[in-house]
């Protein structure tokens, strides 16, 4: 590499050897098994088929190629061959695609297996339902189809044993809380028809799995830990660059292709504009490198897996749309454009290399802001750190009121069942609402949809707790998208630039009242982009519960010399908040030379309100009387943090939103209405956040904040009013 190429540093991973136990599996599973080179089960495989034979729940933990398949396909197998049937449901239709090759090879064995999805032709889907599969492959939104048209699928219901959920943690979040309500009207069904049922899922490496798996499905589950797997070698860079992240990406996937160092390479961006943007600037450079994630035309993304998994095409750059178990073949090395926000999703994209048993490369290049410098920083975080823990809000509000409309879809409801299957204080109160808005009504004692409740179901979409903004090209007159009313309101503003498919349009227009905005393409050139100006205000409308923060005996540590705050014991709150996000305008910015080309006001605001849950800190009179410039300084510390806690929580940063006061309170929140549950993982681990982010400002070298600490491009006052060293002090104060 140049020698301006920036600071590098490299770690050699050894790999470890498996270990082996037995278990019996019917002869002709075995033959199968043994075709594909498993010869023998790993510990932890015979332990997850042991403990499924004794009628547990089982989450199986386990990172990339460690074997976690053979743990739910022995039962399921062997429950098809006495006649049972099993339901799998993965989170992508290219997952369940290429689990799908895989079943097929039980076939000879008499096992039959179908894929129920959306890709499925109504032919094939008429087919499925006139002779039900043993084994039904499908997804997390065809299986609330399937539940809405149940009495299609009431032979399937009766003989159902096994219900497999794999990659569960990709459930963390707002999606989590559709999964889990798709969930509890499955156990619903199945329990009218005293169907004795079991539960399987298999997570990445996450620190709280038998806990989520539990919340997301409402049941026990024992956990089983993948340890006993074997593990390639990993050659570790970490590359703190000179120049733009992606520019080096692109620049350091050339030097690895056109030197023979790496045959096949995947680039991971963390976000469908950060991989367009890397596929653009590649292409600007005559890089053979095509960019895959979702939202992208089927068969375009099918093609795109063919050529990679072939060798025709040798790099990728890709959104977390293959960062998930699907066979994309032989993988020499990953670059990281930033880092992931998780240990676990490092772990996830790195394990995509090497499989075939060659070391595999594996490359950081850290972006410009606090946890991607906080982790370059202390590589041994990086290699060995802690998992983060999923979260989910089972209770939104929203999302629990479309589900519990959906589950008297389903089959009439009673209000019993509403307490036994929704056991939160809301769903009571929410079943009422739904009767008195005249959106279900009574029938035989329980209750059935009205002609408006069936109506308000055709709407409801699992990505996302509000109606979706529908995006249209006005030039073709076409529908080409949609995103979530929060994203919309950040990214479709009239003048944003804003990128789909590799094609570069301007926002026109945006009516968050019909949800609709209107698009045209960029006719020449630019390496522009735009992010908005924003103002956000925030106010409790209920405290749920608070507790002591900072004190000697509370929290979890990270510097080694906290002895508790010289200010006696904050209050740190957890709750539900009423928040305004209101964009009053956008920067225009170069991603070439990542500096703001000019700064541009709309003709009119654009506000959106929403009730979300919500962490605040109360801080003492004192300490703010003491600090210089506190509000700012507060502002700057608000700013660190919140760009800590992906790695505690799983969340993108993103999908966080801050409000800081000079009187001394400072609101974290969840940025989707309802609430998906990462502020109530903050709440409990706010001190380790609060030292992650003070080791952050006392390592940074600048004068007066950066992006490698304070500074953040989604900030909506421009980073405007910040003081690092104030905000260094409050948390100096705090922790010591």
């Amino acid at each position: 590499m140049d020698e301006d190429f920036g600071s590098v540093q490299s770690f050699r991973e050894l790999g470890c050897s498996a270990k082996f136990e037995n278990v019996e599996v019917d002869a002709g599973v075995r033959d199968v098994l043994e075709s594909r080179g498993i010869k023998n089960f790993y510990s932890h495989q015979a332990e997850g088929i042991r403990l499924v034979r004794e009628g547990k729940n089982v989450v199986v933990v386990a990172p990339t190629a460690s074997g976690k398949s053979e743990i739910y396909l022995v039962p399921v197998i062997e429950a098809a061959l006495a006649g049972k049937r099993s339901i799998l449901v993965f989170p992508t239709k290219a997952l369940s695609r290429d689990q799908f090759e895989r079943l097929r090879e039980f076939n000879f064995l008499g096992v039959r297996s179908a894929v129920y999805d959306g890709d499925t032709t109504q032919n094939e889907r008429e087919k499925i339902r006139k002779d039900f599969p043993h084994i039904l492959v499908t997804n997390m939104d065809m299986l609330h189809h399937l539940l809405l048209n149940s009495r299609l699928f009431l032979k399937f219901w009766k003989s159902l044993q096994f219900i497999v959920v794999d990659e569960v943690h990709s459930y963390s979040g707002l999606c989590g809380a559709h999964a889990g309500n798709v969930l509890r009207r499955l156990k619903r069904m199945l329990d009218r028809f005293e169907v004795k049922r079991q539960f399987i899922c298999c997570s990445a490496t996450v620190r709280n799995a038998r806990e989520f798996a539990g919340e997301l499905v409402g049941e026990e589950f024992s956990e089983v830990d993948a340890s006993s797997a074997p593990k390639g070698g990993v050659l570790h860079e970490i590359i703190v660059p000179l120049n733009s992240y992606t520019s080096t990406a692109v620049y350091y996937a050339r030097e690895l292709l056109g030197s023979g160092k790496a045959g096949k390479l995947l680039v991971f961006g963390n976000s469908h504009s950060v991989v367009e943007r890397i596929g653009l600037m590649a292409r600007e450079q005559g890089l053979s490198l095509k960019v895959y994630r979702a939202g992208l035309d089927l068969e375009e993304r099918r093609k795109l897996e063919r050529e990679f998994k072939q060798g025709s095409l040798k790099a990728l750059a890709a959104t977390s749309a293959l960062e998930l178990g699907m066979d994309i073949g032989s993988v020499d090395a990953v670059l990281l454009a930033g880092f992931p926000g998780t240990v676990t999703r490092v772990r996830q994209r790195i394990g995509r290399a090497g499989r075939k048993g060659q070391e595999a490369l594996a490359v950081f290049i850290a972006r410009e802001n606090a946890l991607d410098y906080y982790y370059a920083e202390n590589p041994e975080e990086y290699l060995r750190g802690e998992p983060e823990n999923c979260f989910v809000n089972v209770e939104n509000e929203l999302v629990l009121k479309q589900h519990l409309l959906a589950s008297a879809r389903d089959m009439p409801l009673s209000a019993e069942e509403v307490g036994m299957y929704w056991k939160g204080k809301n769903a009571s109160t929410i079943f009422e609402e739904l009767a008195r808005e005249g959106l279900l009504k009574e029938w035989h004692g329980d209750f059935i949809p009205s002609k408006e409740g069936l109506k308000k179901l055709r709407e409801l979409s699992l990505r996302g707790a509000a109606d979706p903004v529908r995006i249209y090209d006005a030039e073709q007159k076409k529908f080409i998208g949609e995103r979530e009313e929060a994203m919309a309101l950040r990214e479709l503003f009239p003048g944003a630039i804003y990128l789909h498919g590799g094609v570069k349009f301007e926002c026109l227009n945006l009516d968050l009242k019909t949800k609709t905005a209107f698009v045209e393409r960029v006719g020449f050139d630019s390496s522009e982009y735009t992010v908005a100006l924003r103002e956000r205000e925030a106010s409790v409308v209920e405290e749920v519960s608070k507790r002591k923060c900072f004190g000697s005996s509370v929290g979890e540590r990270v510097v080694d010399d906290v002895a508790g705050s010289g200010f006696g014991e904050c209050t740190l709150s957890f709750g539900r908040v009423h928040v305004i996000d209101t964009v009053f305008g956008y920067n225009v910015k170069d991603y070439l030379q990542d500096y703001t080309v000019s700064r541009r006001f709309l003709d009119e605001p654009l506000s959106y309100e929403f009730d979300t849950q919500a962490i605040w800190l109360d801080l003492p009179e004192d300490l703010v009387s003491e600090v210089d410039d506190f509000g700012s300084g507060l502002h700057a510390m608000e700013h660190v943090c919140i760009s800590m806690m992906p790695a505690l929580t799983g969340a993108d940063a993103g999908e966080l939103g801050g409000i800081s006061y000079p009187s001394g309170r400072m609101f974290v929140y969840d940025g989707v209405a309802g609430g998906a549950g990462v502020a109530k993982v903050v709440f409990g681990k706010f001190e380790k956040i609060a030292g992650m982010a003070f080791q952050r400002l006392k390592n940074c070298k600048c004068m007066n904040g950066c992006p490698k600490c304070v500074l953040d491009p989604m900030c909506g006052n421009n980073n405007q009013y910040l003081n690092k060293e104030s905000g260094k002090k409050i948390l100096e104060k705090l922790l010591k």
